[in-house]
């Protein structure tokens, strides 16, 4: 069954501390490992076909980009946080996603007649857990 995204929420906990959850969010980003194994070569003159075995899991840059509609004091406290913290999506069925990582914050270009937006990557360092 499909679920609306209506409802997802992003929450940072700094060293010690409760998570703060996010206001204004307009778009999450894809979620999930972007890293991938190599494939070693073990092919021997006597196949017939190239054969590989998994090898080392690559550690991809992954930065992740969030999409806020600006509120000054929210984007102030984003980006007055320096250190590695810790970061978790919530969807509307329960599902979480938590990682580490380092933000950093963005005001975006804006038009004539347009809401100010801002969009806070977070450096992602070690592996995303889903629960």
């Amino acid at each position: 069954m499909a679920i609306l995204s209506k409802g997802i929420t992003l929450a940072y906990k700094l060293a010690e501390g409760e998570f703060t959850t996010l206001t204004n969010m307009t778009e999450i980003p894809e979620l999930g490992s972007t890293s991938s194994r190599e494939r070693i070569d073990v092919t021997t003159l006597d196949d017939d076909k190239k054969k590989s075995i998994a090898g080392l899991q690559e550690e991809a840059e992954n930065e992740l980009a969030f999409k806020f509609i600006h509120e000054k004091e929210q984007f102030n406290a984003l980006n007055a946080i320096t250190d590695e913290c810790e970061w978790k999506v919530t969807l509307p069925d329960g599902i979480t996603c938590t990682f580490a990582g380092i933000p950093s914050v963005r005001l975006d270009g804006a038009g004539v007649s347009a809401a100010l937006s801002y969009t806070l990557t977070v450096s992602v360092n070690g592996e995303m857990a889903f629960a």
